[in-house]
């Protein structure tokens, strides 16, 4: 099967209405503090819907950057044309940029519509503790409880809140477990701990459950037009994250000989700080720089088609889920958000994966598509947005008043969103006008750790303005 002809067989692979993997069954059982946190959020029923009653399909995708076939960021040729069909037919933020260039801190910020000044998770690893706490206080209040007090049926797969958080909705089905063959923290063949494969045609892959589980719950909803609650149905698929596992379909889009993989300039890290050379290094076990590994074993274009592999699969599934939508009740009173929590490098400035401050890893796509809606009209925006808006932006499109607990503005609101702001490991990044200012080390003064970049002129970010002395 072709797997473009989504319209009359939607699913690559369909294990059977109501399937749940044993360990994805995990993922439903709340520890009993959580349970009783879960009750004391939700202590009044829901309200009847306040808003107009529009339902919000809510696709987040994990390390997604701006190489979707409608962003033209990619040299070469990307296969996306699921995600493509719906830009064509949306409002394209085509600067949007994460609060934190990582899962935890990038979809605490979208999910609870704080800044990391709030909310304080700039990086999963030193903030593992305060990231537990934050989502055991029953003070803590999310898009979701939010969008059920208002009297929408809340329903979520997949990857959405960095950790399942099921009792903050209304309906889970599966949620990401990563385990088994898709642990992210294996060294792989290579010793990079970047795990590039074909997914063995009897195996379903994670993502391919999720989409199943959205599917039918569109297919079987009883609300919306029927019924009377809309929904909100946030579904999230776990690639291109690491570990890259595509059928071979998918590979086979991307000849080997035809992907163009990023060679960065010669002494591209010459005019950085030692904190910016710090990240960009990633050292793998032994103290050697990633990219080093990587170039030395030649694996950059293989690992380039991986990544684009596994973007066109995840391409595949929101095709899944729009053309449900599309053959739905539901398909004229639906809006449509798409985003990433964030980019991912792949070479440039001598840095693979995320966690960087420079444009591969801080940009991701953003999509909102409301047909009739003047407030998203069909077109890009190329002002700087940040993923901070997107709580407010879910309100608005549902008509639904602001929420006080929510920093950001709607993402039409220029006058109003909020700005752009980066937040990783102690520092702080900010683009305005054309200009992104780093600041590594917020908390030390001193004008040494500092990067300046100017986007206009200088896209790639190879020439850093305020470059440490010597340089």
């Amino acid at each position: 099967m072709h797997p473009w002809t989504f319209l009359s067989a939607r699913r690559l692979d369909r294990p059977g209405a109501g399937y749940v993997p044993a360990a994805a069954a995990k993922a439903h059982t709340i520890p009993f503090l959580a349970a009783i946190l879960s009750l004391s959020l939700i202590a009044a029923p829901p309200a009847a819907a306040q808003g107009n009653g529009r339902n919000i399909l809510f696709i987040a995708v994990d390390d997604m950057r701006n190489w979707v076939g409608y962003a033209g960021d990619y040299p070469g040729t990307v296969h996306t044309p699921n995600i493509d069909a719906l830009a064509a037919v949306s409002t394209r933020y085509l600067a949007a940029y994460a609060s934190v260039p990582q899962c935890a801190g990038s979809r605490t910020s979208v999910m609870l519509g704080q800044s990391p000044a709030t909310h304080g998770i700039d990086d999963w690893f030193s903030n593992y503790l305060q990231y537990n706490a934050l989502f055991a206080n029953p003070w803590t209040i999310t898009l979701p409880q939010v969008m059920s007090q208002h009297g929408y049926h809340t329903a979520v797969t997949g990857k959405v809140f960095h950790s399942p958080q099921p009792g903050r909705w209304d309906e889970s089905g599966p949620a990401t477990i990563l385990d088994g063959p898709n642990d992210p923290f294996q060294p792989g063949p290579d010793g990079t701990y970047i795990i590039a494969e074909v997914l063995p045609p009897t195996e379903t892959h994670l993502d391919q459950v999720a989409a199943n589980w959205a599917v039918d719950f569109i297919d079987t909803y009883a609300g919306g037009q029927t019924g009377s609650q809309p929904f909100f149905l946030a579904v999230g698929f776990f690639q291109p994250h690491l570990p890259w596992r595509a059928p071979q379909w998918a590979y086979d889009l991307y000849p080997l000989q035809d992907v163009i993989p990023h060679t960065p300039p010669p002494g591209d890290l010459d005019d950085e700080p030692f904190s910016a050379r710090l990240l960009a290094a990633q050292l793998v076990i032994g103290g050697v720089p990633t990219h080093d590994l990587i170039e030395a074993q030649g694996k950059a274009a293989e690992y380039t088609r991986a990544y684009l592999a596994a973007m066109t699969h995840t391409d595949a599934m929101v095709g899944q889920l729009l053309a449900a939508l599309a053959a739905s009740p539901y398909a004229a009173t639906t809006d449509v958000v798409f985003w990433s929590d964030h980019g991912f490098h792949l070479g440039e400035k001598e840095h693979w994966r995320k966690n960087s401050y420079w444009e591969p890893a801080v940009r991701a796509p953003l999509l909102v598509s409301s047909p009739g809606n003047p407030d998203y009209p069909v077109g890009d925006v190329t002002d700087p947005v940040s993923l901070l808006d997107l709580a407010p932006s879910v309100l608005d499109l549902a008509g639904l008043p602001a929420y006080p607990g929510f920093e950001g503005a709607p993402l039409h609101d220029a006058a109003n969103r909020s700005p752009v702001e980066i937040y990783y490991r102690g520092g702080k990044a900010t683009v305005s006008g054309g200009i992104k200012d780093i600041d590594y080390l917020l908390a030390l003064p001193g004008p040494y750790d500092r990067g300046r970049y100017d986007l206009g002129a200088d896209p790639q970010e190879n020439t850093n303005l305020l470059p440490p002395p010597g340089c």
